[in-house]
């Protein structure tokens, strides 16, 4: 009985090779597509309320619409359907300045959180931590109802307490009465001044009661209609949208550095160094003269010295037309004018070499060939213009 044996399949090695490969170009292309696509938008100026980065205020902004608030990031006056309009940073042009000042006197809410700002009392005292850290401010002698849940806050950093105004109330004062969040009634509304932004940052949010803070001043109700203002354009500035590299995610500026460094190496690579270097002969350079008598004995072999002698100054009448800029088929006599007076050789030399006279001998062919290799070295490669 007979056994079959059944052939291991040969191809199978190249399939495997191949899938491998397929599955190594998708995975080169899966990680230029994450690059290039990138994920949320993660940098962008502080205070950006756009921004997940430590000094943005994107959670700040998802923490108000939680809430209930309607929040709208604008970077202008803030309409009377709005109830509370909210200035991370004071950029905002002299004309934008007094249509603020009309909004809230006839009933908005402004809560200022920029120190400098010409909205803000005057400041009192700083608000600096002197390295300690997870320091807060207590509630103090607080006379604002809207923040009675709110104990301590804690701002990033250095802050300020204001001067509490005649008239209004302040909360999270300290022993000289100087307060970090004033609120001062202005016409029908009210200006609320906050001693530092950096309580609403994402990286400060969630220490101690700030997130609290942030939602009792300006979302204490579900529907309430927030504007938060950025982006403005200051007096003779130009606004913080008005950047091309703005625009440029960091998975493309990522990708451009990766495509980068990847040619840097490629081109390490291709011009790498293995060895010390070779050198090599050169070819070695027949002479004239040789040339001239190989071409000529090669002639005469055919017995037939006339010819070669026709080749020959045929050979040369063109070399010289063409290194001293005469037409094609310039006639033998301007040719041996030209030469004679550009290079000094001897006229009558040049013309027998160039004139199609009769070659019966062998030595009448050796002697042209002589000719023509002297007029060659001087006027080809010596001197002559």
């Amino acid at each position: 009985m007979t056994a079959v044996t059944v052939g291991a399949d040969r191809s199978a090695p190249a399939a495997d090779r191949s899938r491998i490969v397929l599955w190594f170009v998708i995975g080169i292309g899966l990680l230029f597509v994450a690059l290039v696509a990138g994920g949320p938008k993660s940098s962008g100026p502080a205070l950006d309320p756009d921004s997940t980065s430590a000094t943005g205020t994107k959670a700040f902004r998802l923490l108000l619409e939680e809430s209930g608030a309607r929040v709208d990031v604008r970077d202008t006056t803030p309409d009377r359907a709005t109830d509370v309009a909210v200035l991370l940073a004071d950029t905002t042009s002299a004309a934008m300045t007094d249509e603020l000042q009309r909004w809230v006197e006839q009933g908005g809410i402004l809560v200022v959180a920029d120190a400098r700002s010409s909205f803000t009392p005057g400041a009192s005292s700083t608000t600096d931590r002197f390295g300690v850290v997870n320091a807060s401010l207590a509630r103090g002698d607080c006379r604002i109802d809207a923040l009675q849940a709110v104990d301590r806050v804690a701002p990033p950093g250095a802050g300020v307490r204001f001067g509490v105004p005649e008239g209004a109330d302040g909360c999270f004062t300290d022993e000289g009465g100087a307060a970090f969040v004033v609120d001062v009634p202005t016409g029908q509304g009210h200006i609320v001044s906050v001693g530092s932004a950096g309580v609403f940052t994402n990286e400060a949010l969630g220490n101690f009661d700030n997130a609290v803070l942030a939602v009792d001043l300006m979302a204490p109700r579900p529907g309430t209609r927030v504007a938060v203002l950025w982006g403005m354009a200051p007096d003779g500035g130009a606004g913080t949208d008005d950047r091309l590299s703005d625009l440029i995610s960091t998975g493309v500026r990522l990708a451009f550095l990766q495509a980068f460094v990847a040619f840097l190496i490629y081109a390490w690579w291709r011009g790498r160094r293995l060895g010390p270097p070779v050198l090599e002969l050169q070819p070695v350079q027949i002479g004239g003269s040789e040339l001239v008598a190989a071409v000529g004995n090669l002639l005469q072999q055919t017995r037939d010295p006339d010819r070669a002698a026709r080749l020959l100054r045929a050979d040369l009448r063109r070399r010289l037309s063409e290194r001293l800029g005469l037409p094609p088929g310039a006639p033998p006599d301007i040719i041996a004018d030209v030469t004679a007076a550009r290079s000094g050789v001897d006229r009558h030399r040049v013309a027998r070499a160039v004139s199609d006279l009769p070659v019966r001998t062998e030595d009448e062919l050796l002697d042209l060939a002589r000719d023509i290799d002297t007029i060659r070295t001087e006027v080809l490669h010596g001197t002559a213009p």
